[in-house]
Parts: C-alpha cells; structure tokens; sequence
C-alpha cells in the first residue's frame, strides 16, 4: 500500500519548518572558557572564582544576549587545560584563540577577531632609544614572561639573534626593567598596561610601535560542540562584525583594565560574605 502524496503547498510548509528548525541552531545554551591569567582579556571573578570576566566575556556574552542563547563563562585551568577542554567538546567555545594551524583541525575560528594582540617592547620611560623594527632590538637585553607564546618564527629569531631572560611573571618583568636589569621587556599592549597601571608603573614606562608580533584573538567553536552547526558560526561572525565595525571591542578593552586595577587595589576582604 503506498503512502499518500502530499499536496506541494502541504509539502512547501513541512520543508519550512523543518528548515527554520535546523537554522535555529541545535541547543539554547552555551559553555566558554578561555586563558584565565589574561587581563583584561579574561581573568577569575574574584567573587566568583569559577566563573571568568574581561573583556572577551563581554563581547561573547552581547552576542549571545542578541541571538538568545544562555552563556556560561567558567574557569578550566590555565590556558592548556582549558584548550582542552574546549577540544574535547566538554567546552562548546575559547573565548579569545590566536589563530594557528595546528588549531585548525580543533576548532573552528570566528572572524573578525576579537582584537589583535600586539607584542611590543616596553621600555622605561626615562630610556628610551631608537627602534623602528624587531631589529632594533638586537644587542640590547630583553626580558619576557615564561608563559608567553610568541609562535614559531618569531621563536626562531629570537633564538638566533635576541638576548632574552624569561621570569616567572609580569611583575617581576616590570620591576627589573625600571632598576635596569633589562633594556626592554616584551608583552602583549593592553595586558601590560593592565598591569602596569596597577602596579602604579604606567607613568614610568613606554610601549614601543610597531608590534614585534601582531596575532588575532579570536572566538573559536569546538569541532566536537554539540552546538557547532552554520547557524551558531554564522550568527557568531555577523554580531563579531558588526560590533567591530562599531568599536565596541577596543571600548570594553578599557573598561575592563579599569575593572581590573580597581579589584586589583581594593582590600584583600571586598566581596567576602
């Protein structure tokens, strides 16, 4: 016995909806993590610490506010765990990748990007010399912190023809730099800022143009999110642009290096019930 043929108008509409369906993505909620120790990028919510604030959150969370999708921001680890905890599809989104093609095969890269992380030397104020180019820098004693991934050629030059001290932190960078152990020290612009600025340093140093090094930040989607469908990256990419186009990214990158200093100074008992 045969099945009975559907009217095409009858036809036209079962498409539809199974269409409007599938564009309407396969869930309503979503999970980020990101690097942790990044501000003012994404760092722990001090009165929450299983949660991550910055900048990077703010932007992914107006995106998801614009489509109605519910956003968790959590901390994972460090960079590395959380990187794989985002592969391994437990996480459906790092918020605030640089691009590279090892990740590629992992995930699936949002663009515009976020911002672009700049490396540049930062200098003391009182010292400054000539610098045009990475070259510049070559003869002069640098220092950079021992977390910082800088890519593989700029790795090999500097492996080649820099003078480099890594530390453990970007605090112990900056105050070598001003007591002289240091000609320079290289770091990312707004998290350098973040710090230095907290630190009470700001005034006393320099950043110096152009970036050694320029990388996207980007939103990146798990390959084995069960959210990764057209719908999530597409939506993803135009809210992506159109808040670029607006300035929006720059704007919360300075809100929150004065969220941060200010948590940063206040006393060690603020938020505690």
């Amino acid at each position: 016995m045969g099945f009975p043929r559907l009217k095409p108008a009858l036809l036209l509409i079962m498409l539809s909806v199974t269409g409007l369906a599938s564009a309407a993505g396969k869930c309503d909620r979503v999970i980020a993590t990101g690097a942790a120790d990044n501000p003012p990028f994404l760092w722990r919510d001090p009165q929450h610490p299983e949660r991550l604030i910055g900048a990077s959150a703010d932007l992914l969370r107006q995106i998801t506010d614009a489509i109605d999708l519910k956003l968790e921001i959590l901390y994972t680890g460090d960079a590395d765990k959380a990187l794989d905890e985002v592969r391994s599809g437990r996480v459906d989104i790092f918020a605030g990748a640089p691009l590279s093609i090892e990740r590629l095969e992992e995930l699936d890269f949002v663009h515009p990007a976020v911002a672009e992380l700049e490396t540049l030397p930062w200098v003391r104020r009182d010292h400054v010399w000539f610098y045009g180019s990475r070259e510049d820098l070559i003869g002069r004693a640098g220092a950079y912190v021992s977390s910082s991934r800088f890519g593989s050629q700029f790795d090999a030059f500097a492996r080649d023809s820099l003078r480099l001290q890594s530390t453990p932190n970007l605090t112990q960078a900056l105050q070598n730099l001003l007591v002289g152990e240091s000609d320079y020290v290289l770091h990312e612009r707004y998290s350098a800022m973040a710090q230095a600025d907290t630190l009470g340093l700001l005034d006393d140093l320099l950043p110096l143009d152009p970036p050694v090094l320029s990388q996207g930040l980007h939103l990146a989607v798990s390959h084995d999110s069960a959210c990764n469908d057209a719908w999530l990256r597409g939506k993803l990419a135009l809210h992506m642009t159109q808040l670029r186009a607006a300035g929006v990214p720059r704007a919360l990158l300075m809100k929150n290096v004065d969220l941060w200093k200010s948590q940063q100074l206040a006393p060690a008992s603020a938020g505690q019930d």
